[in-house]
């Protein structure tokens, strides 16, 4: 959820005064550690996940499965063994998992306690460490809680959808569907929430399509299907204005034709799984950064996991779209000018200063930059497209200000700077290092949704480690205009995208010639180059002719036309690549069972990618509608939530099947820990200097042919 200082939230209208201070050394903060650290080189790669976990409360006598509203109680005691480490207290704690308060009481955020580096081996650990953090969670719940990792629930906003419930219409976010008493109690949770309404001057408003069955009604009401003032009234002890009642009286007589949403808890609510990579330096951060923008809708599409909220099946399959809605603070003068995005969208810029990032032709859709930002970085020595970047950034408003932190070092302190920084939320993340600190430059991953079981979640994890891997090894090119892949964007929410979208993808990702193209391992069991026509003539924006074609998920990960040992395909697919480039690191025995490991998880990204398997909202979706229940209304009862829930536990215990989602991977593949002892002495090995237990390490360089 980005920077979590503690201090005294000043008011809206009293952070007024401070802005542009706080614009202002952020500018300057960012230039000093520049200055330090541009030149700062980590030859290792270190990286790191972060998944978001969901608690449900089950009552087996109403058949409900509501959200568990304790969620800070619950990270406070999994805090405690970090707490002691950081103390000092106790030198012998094993600290093997980190955790963090999010946006809501429901949420917990758990990342691993050290990060992963460049051993094949340490692969190995990433379904082990996320198996313990489920463990942990769960080990701290009642008989009747779960804990599960659910991109978003499905209920979320109906009519008493928290155990125990809570009242809505408070004075922060003023909705007509989720509590103030819902939000973290983290005060930058709740200032976030007040703020972006009142500098956008009115509540958020998102609309999601509604899935059209065949008795869903054409309008569907704005509060519930009862119309009933009093189910949305607060209690008497909940002080609002006759202003506020008459609003909600209004809104209960209101219908609209698609799922309405009105606060942030409906967008920051929802889980997701993030990847962090620390890169060798600053060129290979930037250009690591613009690669993975290219992938991010690619993977949001595979990764789809959000068919329901609100009690109503969406025509849509990802949360996106409802979380950029959710922390959108733009005025509307803003929204129809300068401003195009919300704070929570794709990227809007490429930023490497390598000769394959032709800015004219890539960066083609205008941006506004804060212009005196602007001026100062490149006064400050850099370059313009990192300035722009930078002052990109800044066009907007620090949305929280912690009147106790008014005053920082700006030689030493990053916190304005990370003000801004981090309530930017894009697909990616270009992420410079804090000069008092060891890390090197790194780039985050942001777009995917999360899964239900660790299997799933580890799969995809290594997939974007490995990718990354094979894109700085084969130097691959996956530039696109940018309006293409804002296109993309759009393509990966319509239902089923995973299946039957098409997505404008780079035909050739070697280069400009023949000799840039590797010979590979494709998943037909032949070796081959790909074969290009290299077009002497360029299209209007200066591509070549046949640069950009639209794709499949199965031909952008699987390759093209693989039909055996003469096949002549354009495309050889991210998987292909990905086993080429273990194949080179796997030579030795020791290494091929931890590849043999890998190879699992591939195989399993890559049936994703074919329609063997289902994406989780496909699944979910088909759950409903085949349900005894369901009235092909586009509704998610409370009878059919409950069985949804209890189904997903089970999956995620490894106590059932569901071949259509994870086919014959899981539960036959788990990984499972007893404690972070043994977790400990597995890393121990990954981190031992003898190299037949440590494995080959990810090669950061080009690798030879």
């Amino acid at each position: 959820m980005g920077l979590l200082t503690a201090g005294r939230p000043l008011t809206w209208k009293d952070s007024e005064p401070h802005r542009q201070r706080v614009k202002s050394d952020g500018i300057t903060q960012f230039l000093h550690a520049y200055e330090k650290v541009r030149d700062r080189r980590r030859p290792m790669l270190k990286w790191g996940d972060e998944v978001e976990y969901a608690l449900i409360m089950i009552d087996e006598t109403s058949k409900t499965a509501r959200l568990c509203v304790r969620a800070p109680e619950v990270i406070e005691e999994l805090q405690v063994a970090e707490h002691l480490q950081i103390s000092g207290e106790s030198s012998d704690i094993i600290v093997e998992t980190l955790w963090r308060p999010e946006y809501a009481n429901w949420m917990v955020e758990g990342t691993p306690g050290t990060p992963y580096r460049s051993f094949i081996r340490d692969l190995t650990l990433v379904e082990k460490n996320m198996a313990l953090r489920r463990a942990e969670i769960q080990g701290l719940l009642g008989d009747n809680e779960l804990v599960l990792s659910l991109t978003a629930y499905p209920r979320l906003g109906c009519k008493q959808f928290t155990d125990p419930p809570k009242p809505v219409y408070g004075k922060y976010a003023r909705s007509f569907y989720t509590s103030d008493m819902h939000i973290n109690p983290h005060p930058r949770f709740r200032t976030l929430t007040r703020n972006i309404r009142l500098r956008r001057g009115s509540k958020v408003d998102i609309h999601m399509p509604l899935f059209m069955d065949e008795n869903t009604p054409e309008l569907v009401p704005v509060v519930c299907d009862e119309c009933d003032p009093g189910c949305v009234m607060p209690p008497e002890e909940v002080t609002i204005d006759d202003h506020a009642y008459q609003k909600i009286e209004d809104a209960c007589g209101e219908k609209k034709d698609d799922v309405y949403m009105d606060s942030m808890a409906f967008g920051m609510g929802c889980s997701c799984l993030q990847v962090t990579l620390q890169c060798t330096d600053i060129g290979e951060c930037r250009h690591l950064y613009d690669q993975l923008h290219v992938v991010a809708p690619i993977l949001l599409a595979l990764t789809a996991a959000c068919p329901a909220i609100r009690g109503y099946l969406l025509d849509t399959d990802v949360r996106w779209n409802i979380i950029a809605g959710s922390v959108d603070d733009r005025t509307p003068e803003e929204a129809m000018g300068k401003i195009g995005k919300s704070r929570y969208d794709s990227i809007d810029l490429y930023i490497s200063d390598r000769k394959a990032m032709i800015p004219d032709i890539y960066n083609d859709i205008p941006i506004a930059v804060d212009e005196n930002a602007y001026k100062r970085l490149r006064d400050g020595g850099v370059d313009d497209l990192l300035a722009q970047h930078i002052a990109h950034l800044f066009i907007r408003d620090p949305l929280v200000i912690f009147e106790d932190h008014l005053a920082q070092d700006n030689e030493t302190d990053m916190g304005h700077f990370e003000n801004i920084q981090s309530t930017n939320w894009n697909t990616v993340r270009f992420k410079p290092p804090p000069p008092d600190s060891d890390i090197g430059w790194r780039t985050e991953f942001r777009s995917m949704e999360v899964q239900f079981t660790d299997f799933e979640n580890a799969a995809f994890s290594i997939f974007i480690v490995l990718l990354s891997r094979v894109i700085i090894a084969f130097d691959l090119n996956l530039y696109m205009p940018i309006s293409k892949v804002d296109e993309n964007m759009q393509i990966a929410h319509e239902r089923n995208a995973a299946e039957s979208g098409r997505f404008y993808f780079r035909r050739n990702i070697f280069g400009e010639g023949p000799h840039k193209v590797p010979s590979f391992v494709c998943c037909c069991g032949h070796v081959h180059v790909p074969k290009f026509s290299w077009p002497s003539e360029f299209d209007d924006c200066g591509l070549p002719a046949e640069a950009l074609e639209l794709m499949t998920l199965d031909e952008i990960f699987n390759g093209t036309n693989l039909s055996g040992p003469n096949c002549n395909f354009a495309f050889p697919g991210f998987i292909p690549l990905i086993r080429t480039y273990l194949h080179a690191l796997g030579t030795h025995a020791d290494n091929q069972e931890i590849i043999s490991k890998i190879g699992i998880y591939l195989d399993f990204v890559s049936d994703k990618a074919n329609g063997t398997l289902w994406t989780t909202a496909k699944w979910m979706r088909h759950f409903v509608e085949t349900h005894p229940s369901y009235r092909k209304d586009s509704r998610v009862t409370e009878e059919i939530n409950y069985d949804l829930m209890q189904k997903i536990d089970k999956l995620s215990r490894g106590e059932i099947e569901i071949p259509e989602l994870v086919g014959s991977y899981f539960p036959k593949n788990k990984a499972g820990l007893n404690s972070a002892a043994e977790l400990e002495k597995i890393r121990q090995e990954v981190g031992s200097t003898d190299a037949k237990l440590r494995g080959a390490s990810l090669f950061d360089g080009t690798i030879q042919r």
